[in-house]
C-alpha cells in the first residue's frame, strides 16, 4: 500500500488479523480497466491523421475518459500505478502530451488561426527566436532552462496546422485541462509518480503553463502542485525554470507578470486565493527576485 504518512500511522495501530483483512480486502479490489486502455484513447485523440468529423466523435468522451483515468490513479493499488508510468506504457508522456494539446490554441491566443496557417506557423517561429535568447543565460541553472524552454517551444511547433489548432480549441473549451491537472495531482501523490514528474523534460513546465486556464479552480490546483515542487529539494530551481518558460512562451515582459495579474482579477474566487496566499509557492515567487 502507498499511503500518506496519517494513514500509515493510523494503520500501525491495527493488530495483526486487521491488518491482514485489510490486505486481502484489497487483493479483492477488481480493477476496472488496465492502464493501456486509457492510454490508447488519449493516443487516439493526438491521432493527426484523423479527420475532424472523426475527431469530434472521439472527443466527445475524452472528459470521461480523463476523469475515469483520475479515479484509478488515485484508487487503485500502487502496481497499476507504476504500470501506467512504466518504460512500456509511457504513460506521464501520453498525459503530458495530451495537456499540450489541449491547451495549444490557449497558448496562441488564436493570433495564428485568425490569419491562417502562415499566421500560426509565423508565432511558432517568433518563439522559437525568442527561445534562442535564452542560450546564454546566467542563472545557475541556466543549462536546464534553456533545455526546458527550447523543448517547450518545439513541442508547440509540432501543432502547427489548421486542423489540429481547430482540434485543440474544440478540446479546449471543455474540461480537459483541469482534469488533466487532477491526473498529475494523482500521480505526484505517489513518491515514485512524483520523482517522475520532476524529472520529466516537460511535465511542470505543462502544468505551469496551465495557470492560463479560465478556470479558477484549474489555476488554484496548478498552483498547489507547483507549490509541492516547491518543498523539495532543487524544485525552487525547477519552478523559476518553469515561469522563466512560461515568459517566452506568454510573452511576458516580466516573469510572474501574469501570475501577479491573476492575483488581482481572481480575487473573488475563494480556491484560487487560498492557493495564492497560503501555498509556499507565493514565498518562492517573493524570493526570486529580480523578476
Amino acid at each position: 500500500m502507498n499511503l500518506p504518512p496519517d494513514k500509515a500511522r493510523l494503520l500501525r495501530q491495527y493488530d495483526n488479523e486487521k491488518k491482514w483483512d485489510l490486505i486481502c480486502d484489497q487483493e479483492r479490489f477488481q480493477v476496472k480497466n488496465p492502464p493501456h486502455t486509457y492510454i490508447q484513447k488519449l493516443q487516439s485523440f493526438l491521432d493527426p491523421g484523423v479527420t475532424r468529423k472523426k475527431f469530434r466523435r472521439r472527443v466527445q468522451e475524452s472528459t470521461k475518459v480523463l476523469r475515469e483515468l483520475e479515479i484509478s490513479l488515485r484508487t487503485n493499488h500502487i502496481g497499476w500505478v507504476r504500470e501506467f508510468l512504466n518504460d512500456e506504457n509511457k504513460g506521464l508522456d501520453v498525459l503530458v502530451d495530451y495537456l499540450s494539446f489541449a491547451q495549444c490554441t490557449v497558448m496562441l491566443d488564436f493570433e495564428g488561426l485568425d490569419s491562417g496557417e502562415d499566421g500560426a506557423l509565423e508565432k511558432l517561429k517568433s518563439w522559437s527566436r525568442s527561445i534562442e535568447d535564452l542560450q546564454h543565460p546566467s542563472a545557475p541553472f541556466a543549462n536546464s532552462l534553456a533545455r526546458s524552454a527550447r523543448q517547450s517551444a518545439l513541442r508547440y511547433s509540432t501543432l502547427p496546422s489548421r486542423k489540429a489548432l481547430k482540434n485543440s480549441r474544440l478540446v479546449s473549451q471543455k474540461d480537459d485541462v483541469h482534469v488533466c491537472i487532477m491526473c498529475l495531482r494523482a500521480i505526484m501523490n505517489y513518491q515514485y509518480g512524483f520523482n517522475l514528474v520532476m524529472s520529466h523534460p516537460h511535465a511542470v513546465n505543462e502544468i505551469a503553463l496551465s495557470l492560463n486556464n479560465k478556470n479558477p479552480r484549474t489555476k488554484a490546483l496548478v498552483l498547489e502542485l507547483l507549490a509541492a515542487v516547491c518543498l523539495v529539494r532543487g524544485g525552487h530551481e525547477i519552478i523559476l525554470a518553469a515561469f522563466d518558460n512560461f515568459k517566452e512562451v506568454c510573452k511576458e515582459k516580466h516573469r510572474f507578470e501574469k501570475l501577479m495579474e491573476y492575483f488581482r482579477q481572481e480575487d473573488s474566487s475563494i480556491d484560487f486565493m487560498r492557493s495564492a496566499l497560503f501555498d509556499p509557492l507565493g514565498v518562492c515567487t517573493m524570493a526570486s527576485c529580480p523578476f
